[in-house]
């Protein structure tokens, strides 16, 4: 067989293949930006036996046409597919409790490409500065050893880090505050046995300056807090009881605050992304130059 005869053979096989996997059952799917397809179980709900044939046929409709990634977004009422599933070569990519989505990629020319899932916690606290120079200090009710620490928590999914912080601070404390700048950010890496590092991830946390708004009167919440006062400024940087990453964010923030010879802080510009219309949040060092987005 010479050349042109092959090409042609191979031709007339890759049109017989496409031409009956255009008639297979398959799953719809929703195409990704990526060259992937999505398959949701409230859309496409399938009993178990179903799911499997349409799963096989699917896959090989799918590898035929070139697509790359296939993901199974799963709810708890459809778990009976994931076994098959797992059997057809997909892994867990993440789960919540609305959903465990699985993936698979398909091209055996290229390594995946899918990067993993969220890797990293977001956390926020908050150095609340009233009129005396006093800064709103708490102690957690569960705690590994006596400490007085800033108010504050983990950021929402959604929640932007100034409205995390202002809401943190109101949960615990009752004290509403307006946000002023960033002070700090620190970045823990997870080590094995660690039981800071929550779920093996790392541990990004925004120290904010804020201002009470409406007052300064403490009302605590004792489901979290065993207690909490305002302590001078000067007198939590150097307190026994302070974590000594605490005295470091206080120093910055006397560096920040000092009217003769004040620091750098870093202030937050509110826009909105120009791809994806979403609420946005720049944080940077302005110096003499005030920018606006519109």
């Amino acid at each position: 067989m010479n050349a042109t005869a092959a090409r042609h053979l191979l031709k007339g096989a890759l049109v017989k293949t496409k031409s009956i996997v255009g008639k297979m059952s398959t799953f719809h799917g929703v195409k990704d930006l990526f060259g992937g397809i999505i398959v949701r179980s409230n859309q496409e709900p399938h009993e178990r036996s179903k799911m499997e044939q349409l799963l096989k046929e699917s896959l090989q409709a799918w590898t035929c046409n070139g697509v790359r990634g296939v993901w199974f977004e799963v709810e708890p009422a459809f778990s009976e597919w994931i076994p098959v599933l797992i059997q057809n070569g997909f892994s867990f990519h993440h789960a919540n409790p609305e959903l465990s989505v699985l993936l698979k990629w398909l091209p055996s020319d290229e390594p995946c490409q899918v990067p993993g899932y969220a890797h990293t916690m977001v956390g926020a606290g908050a150095m609340v500065i009233n009129e005396k120079k006093e800064i709103l200090v708490v102690q957690e009710k569960y705690y590994q050893r006596p400490h007085w620490k800033l108010p504050g928590g983990y950021v929402d999914p959604g929640e932007s880090i100034a409205t995390a912080v202002r809401r943190e601070v109101f949960e615990e404390t009752g004290i509403k505050t307006e946000f002023v700048s960033l002070v700090a950010v620190r970045h823990l890496q997870p080590i094995e046995k660690n039981p800071s590092a929550r779920y093996g991830c790392s541990d990004i946390y925004f120290v904010a300056y804020l201002r009470p708004v409406e007052g300064t009167e403490i009302k605590i919440c004792h489901r979290e807090l065993k207690s909490a006062c305002w302590m001078p400024l000067t007198e939590y940087a150097t307190h026994p009881l302070a974590f000594e990453v605490g005295k470091i964010f206080a120093n910055q923030l006397m560096a920040i605050t000092d009217v003769n010879n004040p620091a750098s802080a870093i202030s937050c510009l509110e826009s909105i992304h120009q791809i994806t219309n979403s609420n946005s949040q720049i944080y940077l060092v302005e110096g003499g130059h005030k920018f606006q987005l519109p």
